[in-house]
């Protein structure tokens, strides 16, 4: 693969793996309310989602600290990131403004 191509694969990856992590989050604070171990679900959501993140990130790097590795790691992570925000700005209760 090419090494300009590479950093732009990760940065769909990262967003996808944002997709996954964010949404598993959003998923898990919905059953909380519902279930009988919500310390337990709180727990092994995180594991889940932190482990398989770790998992997807390590593969981007590829065990190589090569310039373009740490590009594309550096391209997942923003991607990541970028879901987070688009999340947060989604999700964020609106204000009413009074006048």
């Amino acid at each position: 693969m090419s090494k300009t191509l590479t950093p732009i694969i990760a940065f769909i990856v990262g967003s996808g793996l944002g997709l996954f992590y964010f949404g598993g989050l959003w998923l898990t604070v919905q059953q909380l309310p519902i279930t009988k171990h919500p310390y337990r679900l709180m727990l092994f959501s995180f594991l889940c989602r932190l482990g398989i993140s770790m998992f997807v990130l390590s593969l981007i790097v590829g065990g190589n600290t090569k310039l373009y590795n740490v590009v594309s790691l550096l391209a997942g992570c923003l991607g990541f990131l970028m879901v987070r925000t688009i999340a947060i700005l989604l999700i964020r209760p609106r204000s009413k403004v009074s006048s």
